[in-house]
């Protein structure tokens, strides 16, 4: 393997790998590493199947299945998919997700460990994803704020994120609602393989910082937020079919771009690593 940086704060990119092949326990066990190390990874140039994208991801651990079913469209119940494509009159992927920065899946009481995204079909312009180092955003703040935010916890909200990016579709089913109730997590969390502390913030999902007047709570997470995703910290990915990107959801953030929706087609399959404990 060919090993890069993407960027000084985040990020590898891994060149002379098949993902469509089975990888060996080293090869393996070094991309687990990098991982941990680096926080995200961009393999590019893979030809996958949907069975081999889900063969690849379960090495990490089992995966999730998304509460909007409606976009499970492939044969694979471990693929979400992510498009502004319609079949039959019918969108086969959720479009404009994910156009904030945010953790996949935070809103759980066990947030998801990583995610494996596989571009199936990319705009020639646009749609490109942004990721930030939360590890380095902390690392940054002075020991005051440090000090200040350490003991504090947010609450995180899915039905409060959806009535934001979603008030054009149809409502959360009860279903729905029932699987995704608002819960509490630590603003600062630590990494449970690595042990290093970074923040634990987003845009939306994160609703409010528990025992903070309104006004300072909202003021205090634009600050964060603020912070954590400055060029400082971050990293552009612009994509081309065949890459697959994998990051760290217990410290990293992301955000998808637009793209001209109408022009272009976008197909992108994302499958979720479950996590394996509460963030603390």
């Amino acid at each position: 393997m060919d090993v890069t940086p993407l960027s000084p704060k985040i990020g590898v990119e891994i060149a002379g790998i098949d993902l469509s092949q089975p990888l060996d326990e080293a090869t393996f066990a070094e991309i687990r590493r990098l991982l941990n190390e680096h926080s995200l990874i961009a393999i590019r140039g893979q030809n996958l199947s949907e069975a081999e994208h889900v063969a690849f991801a379960r090495r990490f651990g089992q995966l999730q299945i998304h509460v909007l079913k409606q976009f499970l469209t492939t044969p694979y119940p471990e693929l979400y998919v992510l498009s502004n494509k319609r079949e039959a009159g019918k969108p086969i992927g959720n479009h404009k997700e994910g156009w904030n920065w945010h953790s996949d899946l935070s809103y759980l009481e066990v947030p998801c460990l990583g995610s494996v995204l596989y571009a199936r079909e990319v705009p020639p312009v646009g749609a490109d994803t942004l990721f930030s180092s939360m590890e380095a955003a902390w690392e940054a703040l002075d020991a005051e704020t440090k000090a200040k935010i350490r003991p504090l916890k947010c609450v995180h909200s899915y039905s409060g994120y959806y009535a934001k990016a979603f008030a054009d579709r149809t409502p959360l089913t009860e279903e729905q609602r029932a699987a995704t109730p608002d819960v509490v997590h630590p603003l600062v969390r630590t990494h449970p393989e690595t042990g290093r502390l970074s923040l634990y913030v987003g845009e939306d999902v994160v609703k409010e910082v528990v025992g903070l007047e309104p006004e300072e709570s909202a003021a205090l997470l634009a600050r964060l937020n603020r912070h954590a995703t400055s060029d400082e910290f971050s990293h552009r990915h612009v994509w081309r079919q065949g890459d697959v990107i994998i990051w760290d959801n217990r410290c990293t953030m992301h955000k998808a771009t637009p793209y001209d929706d109408v022009a272009y087609t976008r197909v992108m399959h994302r499958a979720t690593i479950c996590g394996t404990e509460r963030p603390f």
